[in-house]
């Protein structure tokens, strides 16, 4: 009579489910990493913020926090989410790429939303988030490989 196999035997490995959506296609892993970076650069933009805020205008506060969060989000983006290397071509591309997804494509949703829609802006926020991260992420994306054929 054959025995069960212990819980703790290494001999049968389960993918974990990154490893699983990136079998699917390799690009879905590229998306999550993106996604992560994304949410540890909002969490540093408001983390600064709150903290220069204690001794220092909104303004300043406002630009702090945006500021380094852009740099970190810059170096996570081109080092892990896309394994390029740092250009200044791609640097360029980054931060135009956040223009264009925060004043074309989130203030036309917000806009669309709301003032065509009737939809509150607190609750038109969530559809334009969620858009703009797919958004963001390939103009980014097509910002950093565009750059780097050249």
């Amino acid at each position: 009579m054959e025995s069960n196999k212990s819980i703790n035997d290494n001999t049968i490995k389960h993918p974990s489910l990154w490893e699983g959506l990136v079998r699917l296609h390799p690009k879905y892993g590229e998306f999550l990493r993106f996604c992560i970076v994304g949410v540890i650069a909002t969490a540093l933009d408001a983390g600064i913020f709150y903290l220069v805020r204690l001794f220092a205008s909104y303004q300043i506060a406002l630009v702090s926090g945006y500021c380094l969060s852009l740099i970190v989000n810059y170096l996570l983006t081109i080092y892990w989410t896309f394994k390029k290397k740092p250009t200044t071509g791609n640097l360029v591309g980054v931060i135009a790429a956040h223009m264009f997804n925060l004043f074309v494509v989130r203030m036309s949703l917000m806009w669309l939303f709301v003032n065509m829609a009737g939809i509150p802006d607190r609750i038109a926020y969530i559809p334009t988030l969620l858009i703009s991260m797919v958004t963001n992420f390939l103009v980014v994306r097509f910002a950093v490989n565009k750059t780097e054929k050249k």
